[in-house]
């Protein structure tokens, strides 16, 4: 049986999934636009290019979580950020655009989560680098990706 802080716990970062969107739409629309295309520090995105990384990694977060209750105990595959951000050309996105891809990404990975089962969140799968990791571990990763790229954000106004 979950324990009732456990259950608390899942409620919190449920509704904490549904946060970010509006976060990161109120820190865009202070980023001056001289801006969106300046790394707040060596070797970190710019705000264009957070915005194109979050509408990449949100569908890749959901694809763990359904892995992980699909095939417990298996492998997660591992993406190279950097590589993808070339790839894809980050640089050169246009906000709306992936702006409007994160926030359906989100909506999708939200609506999963709201209706996991209190057994479903201790299901784990493997992190080739992270190791073992819980769907709750996992949710609670993708809420730490959200805040280090809220901060980054805050950065550049």
């Amino acid at each position: 049986m979950p324990s009732g802080l456990n259950l608390a716990m899942n409620s919190y970062l449920v509704s904490s999934l549904n946060l970010a969107p509006a976060i990161y739409e109120r820190l865009l629309a202070k980023i001056p636009p001289a801006k969106l295309d300046e790394a707040t520090a060596e070797g970190r995105f710019s705000p264009r290019e957070v915005i194109a990384h979050l509408a990449d990694w949100e569908p890749i977060f959901l694809a763990r979580l359904h892995q992980t209750l699909q095939k417990p105990g298996s492998t997660l595959e591992i993406w190279d950020e950097n590589e993808m951000a070339v790839a894809h050309e980050y640089s050169m996105t246009e906000i709306p655009e992936q702006f409007a891809r994160f926030r359906e990404a989100r909506a999708a990975t939200f609506e999963f989560v709201r209706g996991l089962s209190t057994l479903d969140w201790d299901s784990s799968a493997v992190h080739p680098e992270r190791g073992n990791l819980t769907v709750r571990d996992q949710i609670g990763m993708l809420l730490g990706h959200d805040v280090y790229h809220i901060d980054q954000l805050s950065e550049a106004i």
